[in-house]
């Protein structure tokens, strides 16, 4: 006669919070495809239909996981920008692409689910999974748009001409974020954002300690040269001056 099932629980934690602590290490191990039902129930202790109860399928536990990321990231920013002493919009920039980086830094797994690699098999769901994968960079662009419209802010020539397809693309996101601005500064900030992530990704894959040692000042240096390219001043580079 087989030997029931033991529940292995965790204090204070609720039986989906443990599934998705142990869905977690699963990717931690074998990468953000690597998530199995079957394997989160042995590693708890309960029978895979249990989870069910929960999670329904795969794919309602990865929502979930996503859910839990990109909302983590942003609180993680908006409290950094809360607490920054300056409210010069360069420093809150700063603050922000600081809190972007550490979050990530010290969540490699998370960051990985919503950045990197898709899972095969899984389509987010896009009406729960955009608003929140738009919330961490909203706070960015409250920053670039007020400084921008006090005239502290000088796009580069370069940034000027968005090119026709692409700007097809930006009026259509406009319309449904409700962010309006002018289309050289949104695609100055989307390839801004696409600076700071690829290298937080070559970080988190240990492609840059090698070349550089420190990622964590290259990160800083590439920030505070965007921020000096734009126009910009930083409470710290005006008393360094």
């Amino acid at each position: 006669m087989s030997r029931p099932k033991r529940t292995i629980t965790l204090p204070g934690q609720d039986m989906s919070s443990q599934i998705k602590v142990a869905a977690r290490q699963q990717m931690a191990q074998h990468g953000t495809a690597g998530i199995s039902l079957r394997g989160i129930a042995r590693k708890l202790g309960i029978t895979a239909p249990a989870i069910y109860n929960y999670f329904p399928r795969l794919e309602d536990l990865i929502t979930a996981l996503i859910v839990d990321a990109f909302t983590d990231l942003a609180e993680a920013m908006e409290a950094a920008e809360d607490a920054a002493p300056s409210r010069r919009p360069a420093d809150r920039i700063v603050t922000l692409c600081l809190a972007y980086r550490c979050w990530a830094v010290e969540h490699p797994v998370d960051f990985q689910l919503i950045y990197g690699n898709p899972i095969p098999g899984y389509a987010a769901p896009a009406e729960i999974t955009i608003p929140l994968a738009r919330r961490p960079f909203l706070r960015i662009f409250a920053c670039f748009l007020e400084a921008y419209q006090a005239g502290a802010l000088v796009i580069p020539t370069e940034y000027q001409a968005v090119p026709p397809g692409m700007a097809v693309h930006l009026a259509g996101w406009k319309q449904l974020s409700g962010i309006d601005m002018p289309d050289p500064l949104l695609g100055l900030l989307i390839s801004g954002w696409a600076r700071i992530h690829g290298m937080v990704m070559l970080e988190l894959f240990h492609h840059l300690q090698p070349l550089v040692g420190d990622a964590a000042a290259l990160y800083r240096y590439e920030i505070d040269a965007l921020v000096q390219h734009l126009g910009l001043t930083t409470t710290s580079g005006e008393n360094h001056d």
